[in-house]
């Protein structure tokens, strides 16, 4: 492969992932969009992020500040060690008894994961991949680079998939992020909302001075982009803040693309029920990449209509099955045809697995959705 480069706005970052995994590539990828830089290293056993590029000088102080582990005057207290020491800061933090280990590595893969998602956020950068293999990481390589990320692109797409949908429904309130959110002192918002995010709320209400745009609050916050835009968008809905200042253009963009799909597998037909235009499209991308055929529809109306034109081996249902509606919808499916289904779910709760698998679901399978494992559950379903 040597070297390529090229531009997201032809290629899309998924694509990019997805050609560069499906080539067990190994190297550097380098994204560029003005001023940002994000430096990935591919290898057979993940991803590392070697450079970030942002504004996160001590992302693992950062991440123990916003979860409540440290205070600033602590974060100050710890690097001091850490310059007289020269120990890593992990190691102080460890030795401190403030995390664990194990604490401190799913602290970093979560920043990692969030660097990665908010490159699908990217449509007008530059690309260069570099072929490397067995390549040392840089010597100069952040606190990030020191943890490897899962190498599964497609469960990388699958979730960033779903956030693109997320982000759409944010881009009806937040068309800009050059806008400048300005409090409403009439509205009050409780902090025990079960809508927002307490530790970000709290965090981003001082900053939201009518002067700080929602570009540079989401830059002077220790929270990630999309948590914040989250709070900010749900701030909106209640009238607790209002946009000024509203300029043409926006920078929030839903850029994931599909990739190439493979060829169908002989005779093996699934139906994909989402309502979720971006997720369904990532699902199918994934579903396809293993040959099988896939036919799309958008909601449940369209089921009855689908299944009549096309018979399926099986149905994955992304419904929402802690509401009647996603319950009847399964019942309903149980009842009148003997295809079996898998359900996708957002929600966690014991009662609402409990509710999908009592209405007939062969599997009920909860977001953010692995590749693996979402193979794996149609291959069973398929066996019988």
């Amino acid at each position: 492969m040597g070297r390529i480069r090229g531009d997201l706005r032809v290629l899309g970052i998924a694509n990019l992932l997805q050609a560069l995994s499906l080539n067990k590539a190994e190297g550097f990828l380098t994204l560029w969009q003005d001023p940002q830089r994000k430096v990935i290293q591919m290898g057979p056993a993940g991803m590392r992020l070697v450079t970030a590029g942002g504004r996160r000088t001590h992302p693992l102080g950062e991440i123990m500040i916003r979860t409540g582990k440290i205070t600033h005057a602590q974060l100050e207290d710890i690097l001091e060690e850490q310059r007289r020491s020269g120990s890593r800061l992990g190691e102080v933090v460890a030795h401190r008894g403030i995390l664990s280990p194990a604490d401190i590595e799913n602290a970093l893969k979560e920043q990692i994961s969030e660097e990665i998602y908010d490159l699908f956020t990217w449509s007008e950068a530059a690309f260069e991949f570099v072929e490397a293999p067995g390549a040392p990481l840089p010597a100069d390589g952040g606190p990030l680079s020191e943890v490897t990320l899962d190498a599964n692109v497609m469960s990388v797409m699958l979730e960033a998939a779903r956030r693109a949908d997320e982000l759409s429904r944010i881009q009806t309130q937040i068309p800009d992020l050059r806008l400048i959110p300005e409090r409403q002192l009439d509205q009050f918002v409780p902090l025990d909302d079960p809508e927002l995010d307490k530790a970000a709320l709290e965090a981003i209400l001082p900053l939201l001075d009518g002067e700080r745009s929602v570009e540079r609050i989401i830059q002077d916050s220790l929270f990630p982009k999309f948590a914040v835009l989250r709070v900010l968008y749900e701030l909106v809905q209640r009238g607790a803040i209002k946009l000024k200042d509203r300029k043409s253009g926006s920078t929030l963009r839903r850029v994931l693309s599909p990739a190439t799909p493979r060829p169908p597998a002989q005779g093996r037909t699934l139906l994909l029920l989402s309502d979720l235009p971006n997720f369904r499209t990532a699902l199918s991308v994934c579903i396809r990449s293993a040959g099988y055929e896939v036919i799309e529809g958008h909601n449940s109306s369209d089921l009855k209509d689908l299944l009549g034109r096309s018979p399926a081996d099986a149905i994955i249902l992304d419904v929402s099955v802690e509401t009647d509606n996603g319950v009847s919808l399964c019942t309903r499916l149980r009842q009148t045809t003997r295809i079996p289904f898998i359900v996708l779910s957002g929600n966690t709760s014991r009662q609402a697995v409990l509710n999908a698998a009592q209405s007939g679901a062969r599997y009920v399978l909860i977001k953010p959705i692995k590749e693996d494992l979402l193979l794996e559950r149609i291959s069973n379903v398929l066996k019988g």
